[in-house]
């Protein structure tokens, strides 16, 4: 990230301007503002908002604190068992919700600022992510990153290929355009134990209905869909390049050698800013590259689908949220409902979401028609058209989880993730130590033995 200031709409930056000449009476209601977002550039963001919101409400006193996403829960464990909660909390949703199901989180607060925000601008998936099967919100949609397949549009379009937004299509791509004697490849997978297959299987099977754990807490993981996505995805490890594949095999694609790639959003600056690039246009990584130029042109030649369809259309992401938090003090809880609508005027939600280009993407579907919105300064967003934008945000449509179903938090599914049930079950497929049917039955009932384990 540049040490640039991001830009932003001149009413804002005045009021910053007046608040750092501002000497006088400060805010007579404290409201404290716990954030995940901890490194000193962003800090430095969220405590410039804050300041340019005291400004506008001089009877209001915010201070920002930032806590490692890691620590959340359990500071406000803490926090709640000395009476000391803060007023707002800004964390991933999960997280959110969790806070709710203990019933620290003030839900009317949060219906109250979605409908002042506008319930039909959020992304109905965002909604859906934050809300309980009676549909009080926990919190209030803020930010997030979305995954997809990011595919070359130039050779799709070269050889008859429609969008890879199906099983099907995907897989006729993955073989049609896999070329390997030339060094060409249909598609990226993980094929090693980590996050990155995971949220490639887990994108898989949501769209083809999967569950881990039912809403229960009883393990269902071992059905006829989760063998077909198991197989499915064998299938497309065939047209992956060689070697244990993680995330790094986005070399390929940046070296003009891949077809397709699962990723987030994250990738977005990659594609258009080449310091950003640099590290994926070595041969330092694998022995099959040699490194490659910068391609200006790969953006335009890029598509992206986020949402995919096998029984069902899923999309897979990561939401961060806004929560309002029960104090007992409705002078604090007024003021901090003010601050978050405050987030969300435009000038300031966009200055957010420009600390992290690709990785904080608009929850609100019009955002993407403000020009600042595209004025970020790496320029990154600027090189992407409206509708481009619009495609990638469509994920957020249908955000799909094992943590999250009907409206209930499945609190099972992060202790699974972190025992790395999943990407060892795709290992043990593809070096051929187990078969499909049976990898999926060993990583049910290892799934059974960690639940039991914490009973």
């Amino acid at each position: 990230m540049p040490n640039s200031m991001p830009r932003i709409l001149p009413a804002l930056l005045a009021a910053v301007v007046l608040a750092l000449c501002a000497a006088g009476a400060r805010a007579a209601v404290p409201v404290t503002f716990w954030t995940t977002e901890v490194s000193p550039d962003r800090q430095a963001v969220i405590g410039y908002l804050a300041q340019a919101f005291m400004v506008f409400n001089p009877d209001v006193e915010v201070r920002v604190v930032g806590v490692e996403e890691n620590d959340m829960a359990r500071a406000m464990a803490q926090a709640q068992a000395e009476g000391l909660p803060p007023d707002v909390v800004g964390c991933a949703s999960n997280l959110v919700v969790a806070f709710s199901n203990q019933g620290w989180m003030d839900e009317a607060g949060n219906a109250r600022v979605i409908d002042a925000v506008g319930r039909d601008r959020f992304f109905a998936g965002t909604l859906r992510r934050v809300s309980m099967s009676d549909g009080k919100p926990c919190g209030i949609p803020f930010n997030g990153w979305v995954q997809g397949i990011w595919y070359r549009k130039d050779w799709f379009e070269a050889a008859g290929l429609a969008p890879p937004d199906t099983w099907e299509r995907i897989l006729k791509a993955a073989k049609t355009l896999n070329d390997p004697a030339n060094g060409r490849y249909g598609i990226l997978v993980g094929t090693r134990n980590d996050a990155y297959a995971e949220q490639v299987f887990t994108h898989l099977a949501k769209s083809a209905g999967v569950r881990e754990v039912s809403p229960e807490g009883k393990v269902v993981f071992d059905s006829p869909a989760a063998v077909r996505t198991l197989k499915f995805y064998a299938e497309l490890a065939r047209y992956t390049p060689p070697g244990p594949q993680w995330w790094r095999g986005r070399d390929y694609y940046l070296q003009g050698r891949l077809a397709m790639m699962f990723y987030s959003s994250f990738i977005m600056d990659d594609f258009v800013v080449p310091s950003v690039a640099a590290d994926s246009l070595t041969g330092d990584n694998f022995e099959d590259l040699s490194g490659a130029p910068f391609d200006y042109e790969l953006p335009d030649r890029t598509g992206m689908v986020a949402i995919l369809t096998g029984t069902r259309k899923a999309g897979f992401g990561v939401l961060h949220a806004l929560g309002l938090v029960k104090t007992g003090d409705a002078a604090r809880s007024e003021a901090a409902r003010r601050f978050v609508r405050f987030l969300f005027r435009e000038d300031a939600y966009v200055t957010w979401l420009h600390m992290v280009p690709g990785g904080m993407l608009p929850v609100l579907r019009d955002i993407v028609a403000h020009p600042t919105f595209y004025c970020d300064v790496q320029g990154i967003f600027h090189k992407y058209r409206r509708e481009r934008v619009e495609a990638i945000l469509a994920g957020f449509d249908s955000l799909k989880s094992f943590e999250f179903e009907d409206g209930r938090l499945i609190p099972q599914a992060a202790r699974i993730s972190a025992a790395g049930v999943i990407g060892r079950m795709i290992v043990d497929t593809l070096d051929g130590r187990s078969t499909p049917e049976g990898a999926v039955r060993e990583a049910a009932e290892r799934m059974r033995e960690i639940l039991e384990e914490r009973r």
